[in-house]
């Protein structure tokens, strides 16, 4: 073909107004995801951000999509009688700007359009940008079916914006329950957040970012959504109506775990704290510190991109449990003598698994700061004349704080990580700390839930071993205990044992009506086991064998066939932080993760964590084949439900406190003020799990791990400093 040189310069006039033409349609429209095969006639014209949760799974669906970025655009090009979707984009910030004359216009063309976040209604304006803190949302109406009323979705920290009360799907409060709002909305404000107005399908927060915002439970996400897909007449069968969560169990409850399955859960485990930036680095220290003073020390996530610490400034504490409109969560900038310990515990161990040097050094670092430095100390709790002395304060803002269980974990931690790195610098100062734990003891083992310095300080030693005290709550009393258990063991000194069995012969005649339980009853069960365990090792008798095979045998009866361990709340006026009696008692206090016995939750905080670990101790203890085939059923379990994310790195790796093992999810009432069921926790549960299953890869125990620890070395001359005329 022969090219007429005369012709070039319409030729060239033809081509660009064709690249202008195309250049505008492509800023106008800036998806057409049209697709041949997409259910109905029905073409969506959707204002959103290319990333929208809703909008991806139209597309991933073979629905007939034209993506806009100016609402006007959406408007002008969706045909008659069509659908129309305008996502909030500004959210949480800013509200969808409408156009003039919009809900005129889309009434004009007969659309079926939903609106998120508006600045106005076609009726009214909206009012204030509102933000929650305890508010979950609830259906109202049959809008999802008849069976699905007063079930409860999660959103997380979410934002509204404000509008006149009236009949609504869905509506915003602070509520009770599982996953039902048990008590209606009585007694509690509430706000609408799904309705109609005029025929437009209106919701007052974001509903649309379902999967980044980690909305749950899965299954109620799934129905709201589906529900407004169907008003707007999106066919999707409810199959297709599906997503792979942002946050999610590394296995499905079915999955076989490869060889090195254990292996790998330990190393995840252990790089956790640095991915998370968990360990305080000297580059941000004055900002972990502006906040850790606060009454609650919860502050922004960690930004990633900055150094991990070494674990010479400490570690803090974990995750909060409320979920940010982008699926991250706020951590708590706490620094616990407890989760120092069981961090260096959890490192030194997972370097004896895999050999890293970086973990050693992260180990004896954490070790140095708890012992050496005045963190946890105060002036008494040094000056060898005080009642205080050798104790470890709570954290750094309570250093006159003394809980015996954390005590207790503070001594388990360090044994561990010292006997695993070979290092015998701590020995002394973990000697003092048992035996000040045991002189502040009363008479007959128990100590109560705290000791305040400035109390224990006025009086002596002598008079705190005298008291005529009992404390049937194993959450608080019994893992000292254990501790003198292990001591005894390793000196012989008579008033060990003896102090130990009163105290635990004495809850088990107590068993179970009077026992004082915290968050229930699972969780107590879970503490006892620990120090029957070690009371098999250390006078091995039928009678103690009975005891250790009852509150085993009781625990176990809950243990589901993927291994977990479902929660259960004690009975009667024991409990102390029992389920919310009210709406109003919702997110005010601790608080278990069921409402009801029944609710097939997992605890990973209180219960699941310590079971874990003392049915590995009580399994190698006896040999007994059904708590031998228990721990291996619970450690499966902790490897599947372990969190897999490609999202924030501080979210990979860890275990989050709540999981729903009939759904395989991460939920749970997040009634908990502090400790919800999202939170997450370097001692506890991220250590105690992770050290665990590496005792379980080597077949072994604690006790065993430590049987040659030279803490006991010292036990004459500190005896006669601490506990003078007192016979052993």
């Amino acid at each position: 073909m022969e090219l007429n040189m005369k012709n070039i310069p319409s030729v060239i006039a033809t081509l660009l107004l064709c690249i202008l033409t195309h250049s505008c349609m492509d800023k106008a429209l800036i998806d057409n995801n049209s697709n041949k095969e997409s259910k109905g006639n029905n073409t969506i014209s959707i204002y959103c951000s290319e990333d929208n949760d809703l909008y991806k799974l139209l597309k991933t669906r073979k629905q007939s999509c034209n993506r806009y970025d100016e609402i006007s655009l959406a408007l002008e090009n969706c045909a008659n009688d069509q659908t129309l979707l305008i996502l909030a984009q500004g959210y949480p910030d800013t509200k969808t700007i409408l156009p003039t004359g919009f809900y005129k216009k889309a009434k004009e063309k007969n659309l079926k359009v939903y609106i998120e976040f508006p600045d106005r209604l076609a009726s009214a304006q909206t009012g204030e940008i509102k933000s929650t803190q305890k508010e979950r949302l609830v259906v109202t109406s049959p809008f999802l079916g008849k069976k699905q009323a007063l079930d409860v979705l999660d959103a997380g920290l979410f934002s509204y914006v404000e509008v006149a009360d009236r009949e609504s799907h869905l509506k915003g409060a602070k509520v009770a329950g599982f996953k039902k709002a048990v008590y209606g909305l009585d007694g509690t404000p509430y706000f609408p957040v799904l309705f109609e107005d005029e025929g437009v399908l209106i919701s007052t927060t974001k509903l649309s970012d379902f999967k980044k915002s980690r909305y749950s439970p899965y299954g109620t996400s799934k129905n709201i959504i589906g529900s407004i897909l169907s008003q707007l007449s999106i066919g999707m069968d409810e199959e297709a109506i599906q997503w792979e969560p942002i946050v999610k169990p590394t296995f499905g409850p079915d999955d076989p775990l490869s060889e090195n399955a254990y292996q790998a859960a330990i190393d995840r485990g252990a790089e956790w704290y640095t991915k998370g930036r968990f360990l305080i680095h000297q580059d941000w220290e004055e900002h972990w510190r502006a906040i850790d003073i606060k009454k609650l020390p919860v502050g922004p996530p960690m930004d990633l991109f900055l150094p991990s610490g070494d674990g010479s400034l400490g570690v803090m504490e974990g995750h909060y449990s409320y979920i940010n409109p982008d699926g991250s969560q706020q951590y708590r900038y706490w620094l616990r003598a407890d989760c120092v310990a069981e961090t260096a515990m959890t490192f030194s161990i997972a370097n004896d698994i895999n050999e890293n040097s970086q973990y050693s050094d992260i180990s004896t670092n954490l070790m140095n700061f708890l012992f050496n430095s005045a963190t946890f100390k105060t002036s008494n709790s040094k000056d060898p004349n005080k009642s205080s002395y050798g104790l470890v304060g709570w954290a750094d803002t309570h250093k006159d704080r003394y809980y015996g269980d954390d005590n207790a974990r503070v001594i388990l931690g360090s044994v561990l990580a010292a006997q695993t790195m070979g290092n015998p610098k701590w020995d002394k100062q973990i000697l003092e700390l048992i035996l000040a734990n045991f002189r502040t003891s009363g008479e007959k083992g128990f100590r109560s839930g705290a000791l305040m310095g400035n109390n224990i300080d006025q009086t002596t030693w002598q008079v705190l071993m005298e008291r005529d005290l009992e404390n049937i709550a194993p959450h608080y009393e019994s893992w000292l205990w254990a501790t003198y258990l292990w001591l005894y063991d390793k000196t012989a000194y008579q008033p060990l044992l003896d102090k130990a069995k009163k105290a635990i012969e004495i809850t088990m005649a107590n068993y179970p009506s009077n026992w004082k339980w915290t968050n229930g009853l699972q969780q107590e069960r879970a503490r006892m086991i620990l120090p029957l365990a070690w009371l098999v090792r250390a006078e091995d008798t039928p009678k103690h064998r009975d005891w250790l095979s009852i509150i085993c045998d009781d625990l176990l009866k809950h243990q589901v066939s993927c291994g977990a361990l479902r929660e259960e709340l004690g009975v009667g006026g024991n409990g102390r932080y029992g389920a919310p009696e009210t709406n109003a008692d919702y997110g005010t206090n601790e608080a278990p993760l069921i409402h009801s016995n029944g609710d097939p939750v997992a605890d990973m905080l209180y219960t699941s964590n310590f079971a874990f670990f003392a049915l590995n101790e009580a399994a190698q203890a006896t040999k007994e084949p059904k708590y031998l085939a228990a721990v291996d059923k619970l450690a499966d379990f902790l490897v599947r439900i372990q969190t897999s994310s490609s999202g924030r790195a501080d979210l990979d790796g860890c275990w989050f406190r709540a999981f729903d093992y009939e759904t395989w999810e991460y939920y749970g009432s997040n009634a908990d003020h502090g400790w919800g069921a999202w939170g997450t926790l370097t001692g506890w549960t991220q250590s105690f799990i992770t050290t665990t299953l590496a005792l379980k890869l080597e077949n072994s125990s604690y006790w065993e791990k430590t049987k040659r620890s030279s803490v006991g070395d010292h036990i004459e001359k500190v005896w006669e400093q601490m506990l003078s005329g007192v016979e052993h």
